[in-house]
């Protein structure tokens, strides 16, 4: 009991590092659980270090990484996967006990979300020896067996299966440049979840988070304009270079910008369905609409959100 009390947070600290090993466990040994139990992992330790301090967070952190690696045959998955979770948390529950402010919290998480994408790419194709190129070729491989299956029990014919080869082509060339720039975006979306799911988790637990966060008022500055302008330049320069690492960054710039840009104009035609003064009735048919014309949508939106953070589009209303 004494030495209970002399360390009040040690029992927590045993705790948050159980739930966060047995947590990474299950992502671990059940695949299809892996992408919920990334969005729950940095909890506990978020919970940990806005409920006492960075130094038992921590401390929990290096006990997690311990039970891991004790528990799981593959030390270097269990070493990934507390590279993935540990620093997040930490990172969510600095800026929550510190109540740095929605948007600066987003920027932060934003850059941190695409340095564990680059370190997801670097370990695990360059360390492990495996390119981009052998995961497409892999692809080729099993689409053709696929396509020699259907063939010879009668499901494709000849013709059918030289435009399945060439879809399998066209699907394999798009895997092969958007790779990076896919697991950048899986990453953003994976960080920010994590983030709010963790601000609602904490004010419920009574306590204090930054201000709301509205969707449909969060803008961005006017030089992000520059993540299109670079991609643009790079992939020009690297066709006309004929350099295709410049031309494959470039283009994975673009890829990552089309998303943000995508979603800020969601949130602007989101602003403004809510202020159009009609029944409910109305705007459910209009979203249903956007929703049928998908691809148009996705358009607007994507040209919606290049224009906002130059012109504002919703200053006049908020003024």
């Amino acid at each position: 009991m004494h030495s209970v009390e002399k360390y009040p947070g040690a029992i927590e600290i045993i705790i948050a590092a159980t739930v966060m090993a047995l947590l990474g466990l299950v992502g671990l040994y059940i695949a299809p659980l892996f992408f919920l139990i990334m969005l729950l992992l940095p909890l506990p330790l978020v919970y940990l270090i806005l409920k006492r301090d960075l130094l038992c967070g921590l401390l929990a952190v290096m006990l997690t990484t311990l039970i891991l690696m004790v528990t799981f045959d593959h030390i270097k998955s269990a070493g990934l996967l507390v590279l993935q979770f540990a620093p997040l948390g930490v990172l969510i529950g600095i800026m929550l006990k510190n109540r740095v402010a929605v948007n600066k919290s987003m920027a932060v998480l934003f850059f941190w979300a695409l340095i564990i994408a680059v370190l997801n790419l670097f370990f695990s194709f360059i360390l492990s020896g495996a390119g981009i190129s052998q995961v497409t070729e892999e692809f080729r491989v099993t689409m053709e067996q696929m396509a020699s299956l259907y063939n010879q029990n009668g499901l494709l014919n000849e013709a059918d299966r030289q435009q399945y080869l060439a879809l399998t082509e066209q699907v394999a060339y798009l895997v092969q440049t958007f790779l990076p720039g896919n697991v950048a975006v899986w990453n953003i979306m994976m960080t920010m979840v994590t983030y709010f799911i963790a601000r609602q988790w904490m004010h419920k637990l009574g306590y204090t988070v930054p201000d709301n966060f509205y969707f449909t008022k969060w803008q961005l500055p006017w030089y992000c304009i520059w993540l299109i302008i670079i991609g643009l330049a790079l992939t020009m320069g690297g066709d006309e270079l004929s350099w295709q690492l410049m031309e494959l960054t470039g283009k994975n710039i673009l890829y990552i910008a089309a998303f943000i840009f995508f979603v800020l104009g969601i949130a602007v035609i989101l602003h403004y369905i809510q202020l159009w003064r009609v029944s409910k009735v109305v705007k459910f048919i209009v979203m249903a609409v956007l929703l049928l014309y998908l691809p148009f949508t996705a358009v607007m939106a994507l040209a919606i959100g290049v224009i906002d953070p130059v012109v504002n589009l919703r200053r006049h209303r908020s003024e």
